[in-house]
């Protein structure tokens, strides 16, 4: 919980000291949340159906990549100017430019992604791209839920992984 603070914070102190015009969504996403497991899919049984095609070989390898990268109880979204700070849990926080060049974020030693970000009316989309596999999340607010769209794509998976979250806003 400690570090999770930390990350909140530091991402947060980036935000603030970055500059830029107000984007489309900074007030439909900005805020802390936390996972409603019961209205949510999961996602770690897409997981489980989308790689039980593969070999026995290659299945452990695969389903420990994509389930590190979906992992997510609690994030912190913070939106200023054009700027998108996203902490999940205790994961390192990344900040990216909306629309601007993709930023490199470490989420453990063996998964580095390329994160870029853009507005889609009213909802932010971030995309993950790493060595093996591609990640689109879209995030948008729907009563006082923030609703959470994924889709996963890997040249492993004969199907792409499509999963909704909800997320309870915290503040």
């Amino acid at each position: 919980m400690r570090h999770w603070t930390l990350s909140a914070a530091i991402g947060a102190a980036i935000l603030i000291s970055s500059s830029g015009s107000a984007s489309p969504a900074q007030d439909v996403v900005s805020g802390s949340y936390v996972l409603d497991r019961e209205r949510s899919d999961d996602a770690f049984q897409a997981i489980e159906s989308a790689i039980a095609g593969l070999s026995n070989a290659k299945r452990p390898l695969a389903r420990m990549r994509l389930r590190k990268s979906i992992a997510v109880n609690r994030m912190r979204i913070s939106i200023a100017g054009s700027r998108v700070g996203i902490a999940y849990d205790d994961k390192a926080p990344f900040v990216v430019r909306i629309g601007g060049e993709p930023v490199k974020w470490k989420l453990i030693e063996v998964l580095v992604f390329d994160v870029s970000a853009k507005v889609n009316g009213e909802a932010i989309s971030l995309t993950f791209r790493g060595e093996d596999s591609e990640r689109v999340t879209t995030y948008r607010i729907v009563g006082q839920d923030l609703v959470v769209d994924t889709t996963m794509t890997s040249p492993l998976l004969s199907t792409p992984i499509v999963y909704k979250q909800i997320f309870n806003r915290t503040n």
